[in-house]
């Protein structure tokens, strides 16, 4: 069955959030779930699934990526007989940084902290710039970006494991962030 729904995200996956990017969300509901004892039948579907709406997304704001793909992946999963669909659909429907919903059931917190740990770190600083260059975004808009939200995300993590996992990324981000402005100081104070 898995090969279904990784065959099916395949088809759904494009813009800023790519397939590779679900490849390290489920690389790290992995090692959480396993350290947390998620019930993996339901974690590792929801975390492929979990962003084959953002295309949908990115071309009409008013779609919230989180519900409308809960409601794709509950369609997709019944079809193919998968027993867990609804509960993977809960999964996908909470795990969206923007609506603030702290997720009740484990599955979803981990699926939380997974796509918020691929947002911090090296990975992060990539994704947060390229998503920066795509969208028109300036060097302010992106540092405002790292401050409202990629520098909060680890005191936002539900597990144990997850927890550990950011800190190291969040210290890569904070010091270059803080390199990034200390080179714009400099620079002003040249000109």
């Amino acid at each position: 069955m898995i090969e279904k729904i990784i065959e099916f995200t395949k088809k759904k996956m494009e813009g800023s959030h790519d397939f590779d990017h679900v490849l390290r969300v489920v690389r790290f509901c992995e090692i959480i779930g396993q350290n947390e004892n998620a019930k993996m039948d339901i974690l590792i579907p929801a975390a492929y699934l979990h962003d084959i709406a953002r295309s949908l997304e990115e071309k009409d704001k008013s779609v919230d990526h989180a519900i409308a793909g809960s409601k794709i992946a509950l369609d997709f999963l019944k079809s193919i007989g998968h027993p867990y669909a609804e509960e993977i659909s809960y999964v996908i429907s909470v795990h969206r940084f923007s609506r603030g919903l702290v997720p009740q059931k484990l599955e979803a917190k981990i699926l939380q902290d997974a796509d918020r740990l691929d947002a911090i770190g090296a990975i992060g600083i990539y994704r947060a710039i390229m998503y920066s260059a795509l969208n028109g975004r300036n060097i302010q808009d992106t540092i405002s970006h790292f401050e409202s939200k990629i520098l909060n995300l680890k005191d936002l993590m539900h597990t144990d494991t997850a927890k550990k996992m950011a800190e190291k990324r969040h210290q890569i981000v904070f010091e270059f962030v803080k390199s990034l402005k200390e080179d714009l100081m400099q620079i002003e104070k040249q000109i």
